[in-house]
Order: structure tokens, then C-alpha cells, then sequence
């Protein structure tokens, strides 16, 4: 019975596994907008789009850590981050208006992913009511079909990260890491 629990996973470099990442969050950033609008949610769509592409993006660091080094997926987070920020094409200081949500919405987040306690309530309903929170929705307005919606697609956002780390490996040749190496412009 070791076939069962053999490694087969596909080997990439983190480069790869970054534009992965980045990829499915990209994706990801619209999906509870419809759901959203169903319900007669008012929410901020800009607001929304950052705060539901950091939590998937601690989702899967969350679920990238089961299986890789820490400084490994720390690196391909920064790059997925930097990715994304560079890919906005606005001015610095929206950049940065930007960046203090996520950063916020991500901390709370990694509050719920990371914790040391064993948790009652599963990690997809704790971050479901985390994005209420953090724009401010109220969670009695939402009808609960519409609510077993939400939940259910943030419990996919928990699978698709969960197939990834189970898909994919990453492993980085010597070359891979020198190229990887931030580049030092202060010269």
C-alpha cells in the first residue's frame, strides 16, 4: 500500500510556482463579487478585490508550508506579492494605499491560518467571516443561501490550494537560486 502514500508530484522551480500562485489568485479576485451582488452586499469593489487576493494568497503560503521550507515559500510569496503590485501600473502612493490594506487583511488572516490552537470551526468559515469584517458587512443581512454560497466557495479556495501542494513540488537548481537572488540596486 506505499503507492498510496508515495510522492508524485510534479517538480517546478519557484519561478514558476510564483507566476502559479499569482495566476490563480488573479482568477480567484472576482469570483465573490457575483455572489456579493446576488445578496445586495454594498462593499467596495477595490477594497474587495485586495482583500480577497490576500487571503488567497495566505491561503496557499498557509498550505504551501505543510510541505515546503519555510524560507522557500516566504520567497515565492514575496515574489507573487511584487508580481502583482508591478502589474498594477499605478501611481507609488495608490501602490501603497494598496499594499496597507493587504497587509492588513493578510495579518488577520495569518492570525486564523497559523494559530497554534486547534480551532472549532473550520479555517474556510473563519476566514469567510474575517472578509466580512475587514469591509465591514454585516453577516445578518446575508439570507443563508446565500451565505452556504460564500462558504462554499472560500471551502474552494481551500481545495484549489490544497491540489496545488499536492500537485507540485518545487525544487530549485543551482541556477534557479542564482537567478532568483534579488538584484541590489544600490550602487
Amino acid at each position: 500500500m506505499s503507492w498510496f502514500t508515495s510522492s508524485n508530484k510534479k517538480e517546478i522551480n519557484s519561478q514558476v510556482m510564483t507566476a502559479l500562485i499569482y495566476e490563480s489568485v488573479r482568477i480567484r479576485s472576482g469570483e465573490i463579487e457575483p455572489l456579493f451582488d446576488k445578496a445586495g452586499v454594498v462593499y467596495d469593489p477595490v477594497e474587495n478585490q485586495l482583500v480577497i487576493m490576500a487571503m488567497n494568497y495566505e491561503i496557499l503560503n498557509w498550505e504551501l508550508r505543510k510541505t515546503t521550507p519555510k524560507e522557500t515559500v516566504d520567497n515565492i510569496m514575496e515574489m507573487a506579492y511584487r508580481k502583482f503590485y508591478y502589474s498594477l501600473q499605478i501611481e507609488k502612493d495608490r501602490v501603497a494605499e494598496y499594499q496597507k490594506i493587504m497587509n492588513h487583511a493578510k495579518e488577520k488572516a495569518d492570525e486564523i491560518l497559523f494559530a497554534k490552537w486547534k480551532q472549532k470551526v473550520p479555517k474556510h468559515i473563519l476566514i469567510f467571516k474575517l472578509i466580512l469584517e475587514l469591509e465591514g458587512i454585516r453577516e445578518e443581512i446575508l439570507e443563508p443561501t446565500n451565505r452556504r454560497e460564500l462558504e462554499m466557495l472560500l471551502d474552494g479556495w481551500f481545495r484549489v490550494a490544497k491540489a496545488i501542494n499536492d500537485e507540485y513540488k518545487v525544487v530549485d537548481s543551482k541556477e534557479d537560486l542564482e537567478r532568483n537572488k534579488p538584484i541590489d540596486f544600490d550602487f
